[in-house]
């Protein structure tokens, strides 16, 4: 199921809109028409409910903008130093620039981390300082206008100090620990800011379910203040620190590791001739789900794994050969040399939606094992439990 729609490209990256940034718009669009100054347009009773609703259709599209420029902003510097983008999404919570390869030099991460807030610093200050001039100079102009455009300036503020709190992944939290990792490795820096983060998100949580401190000094009444927006926000910071720390931890594993340190050499290979029930006894038997698929002259021809032998009847697995349900090669997205780095098998499975790869000679181009995501997983588990 896609969770994103792609509604154009910029400097060919792909633009994407995650579904639950269909809920913020409409939070927006209402907040501006409905809601009281000095950001909303609730207490204007003279301007018709379609005249809000238009204005604050235009805040919404210029929220939208800002929120893309900031992603915008990290992908070009990321760019400038060679990193390729692979899209822009935006969600509930802001945007995701999803780039190939993190950088690990400090340097280049913090500056990749900070362009995006100083972008929004900019449109904050250019929105500002427009809203102040038309004030100083006394220009007429339409006063939901005159409230566009403080209401930007003020959120594309917000936005930019938000991201840049030290709550790791958040801008701020990246900063962190490019300035951490100039001092130590660069998988304890990446610990030492997810525990930031962390702390940070569980705090916020809390802070979530607060009691109301004005009602418990005036009259001693308890009332929980709980804020969902808090708590969603404190739960995805958590979640994307755990999984940003997991990341970091299979890439440090992988690092300098070659693919046939981790490849399978053995009981890995199927000639296309034989049948399917032929097959199935060699997997119960060798206890392999995956193959490479080779013709009578040892040239590799497909891929087989046990999820295509499920499909099939009990008539089909004794009629049919492996050439008949084998995966077609692919050499560009099916193979990978044993010479090449792990971390580049990882990407190149996870990049096609792949749990396997045929892993070929350096030079021959022959096969010389398979390599899965189990066998890469078992590895950096391995490697984890020896440090």
């Amino acid at each position: 199921m896609r969770t994103s729609i792609q509604i154009g490209r910029i400097i060919g990256i792909p633009i994407r809109l995650h579904f639950t940034f269909l809920f913020i718009l409409p939070l927006i669009l209402v907040t501006f028409a409905e809601g009281p100054g000095p950001m909303g347009l609730g207490e204007a009773e003279e301007l018709s409910r379609f005249l809000r609703y238009s204005v604050a259709g235009i805040a919404a599209s210029l929220f939208f903008l800002s929120l893309l420029l900031h992603e915008m902003s990290h992908s070009y510097v990321a760019m400038k130093y060679g990193t390729k983008i692979k899209s822009i999404t935006l969600f509930i919570f802001g945007g995701l620039a999803l780039m190939e390869d993190l950088p690990r030099d400090p340097e280049k991460e913090w500056r990749i981390a900070i362009a995006g807030p100083l972008m929004s610093f900019a449109l904050g200050g250019l929105f500002l300082f427009t809203y102040l001039g038309i004030r100083a100079v006394n220009v007429v102009i339409y006063e939901p206008f005159r409230i566009l455009i403080s209401s930007i300036g003020l959120l594309n503020l917000v936005l930019a100090t938000f991201n840049l709190l030290p709550a790791f992944p958040m801008d701020g939290g990246r900063v962190l620990r490019a300035l951490l990792a100039q001092r130590m490795q660069f998988l304890k820096a990446t610990r030492r800011a997810v525990f930031v983060g962390k702390t940070f998100a569980v705090v916020l949580g809390i802070i979530g379910f607060m009691p109301d401190p004005f009602l418990l000094y005036s009259t001693g009444e308890v009332r929980i203040l709980f804020s969902p927006w808090l708590t969603l926000i404190a739960a995805f910071l958590f979640i994307a620190a755990t999984e940003e720390e997991s990341a970091t931890i299979i890439y440090a594993a992988l690092e300098g590791t070659k693919v046939r340190a981790v490849m399978r050499a053995e009981n890995t290979v199927v000639p296309q001739s034989i049948r399917i029930a032929e097959l199935e006894e060699k997997m119960r038997r060798e206890k392999n789900a995956e193959y490479a698929v080779v013709n009578e002259s040892g040239d590799l021809k497909g891929l087989i794994t046990f999820n295509e032998l499920k499909k099939l009847s009990v008539e089909q697995r004794h009629s049919l050969t492996v050439s008949a349900l084998m995966n077609p090669l692919d050499p560009m997205r099916d193979t990978i040399s044993e010479g090449e780095e792990a971390i580049e098998a990882l990407k190149r499975m996870l990049g096609n939606k792949k749990n396997s790869l045929a892993v070929v000679e350096e030079g021959s181009g022959r096969i010389a094992g398979i390599i899965t995501k189990r066998d890469l997983s078992m590895h950096v588990e391995l490697l984890k439990g020896n440090t």
